[in-house]
């Protein structure tokens, strides 16, 4: 049985529907060749992820490279059910007044609603945006569908960051 591919508009709707579902993600950042990972709250807008976030390692590692991977997960229930994204993206930072908070604020109270509290001014906002998505979904398969579908997105060279690992 051969599996198909979705058409990018199909396989684009499928990662937002499951961003929607889905609330904490594995932000993984890197800088001077030690890399980190932090398990954060994620706010979606589309296929773009914003994080709100006191600051700490991740914000400084993003300042000195912007290149970010993110990793989102269902609870393992089986392989069969497997269901989950790799992205990797450009991490930009913005506080209190930037476009960038203000947009992952308006993220925020998406998913929390109009009345959620007020977010703290002394707060950073992180807007990830993706280069590539991996979708894995392993439910998919009795509809003859591949269960690792990608997107890739063009990468804007100037704000591409390098993260390599030596020990």
């Amino acid at each position: 049985m051969t599996s198909r591919m979705l058409s990018r508009d199909d396989l684009e709707q499928r990662v937002v529907d499951f961003l929607a579902t889905e609330g904490m993600c594995v932000l993984a950042t890197c800088s001077m060749n030690v890399p980190r990972a932090s398990a954060v709250e994620f706010f979606p807008a589309g296929t773009t992820l914003y994080i709100l976030t006191e600051g700490g390692r991740k914000v400084e590692n993003i300042s000195e490279n912007p290149a970010v991977s993110v990793a989102i997960h269902t609870q393992f229930i089986g392989w069969e059910h497997i269901k989950g994204i790799q992205l990797t993206g450009i991490a930009e930072i913005g506080r209190y007044g930037s476009a960038i908070f203000s947009e992952g604020e308006a993220a925020y109270r998406r998913r929390k609603g109009q009345d959620a509290r007020s977010i703290p001014e002394e707060l950073y906002a992180i807007r990830i945006t993706p280069v590539r998505i991996e979708f894995l979904d392993m439910t998919r398969r009795a509809e003859g569908l591949s269960p690792k579908q990608e997107i890739e997105y063009p990468v804007d060279a100037g704000r591409a960051g390098v993260c390599r690992v030596g020990f």
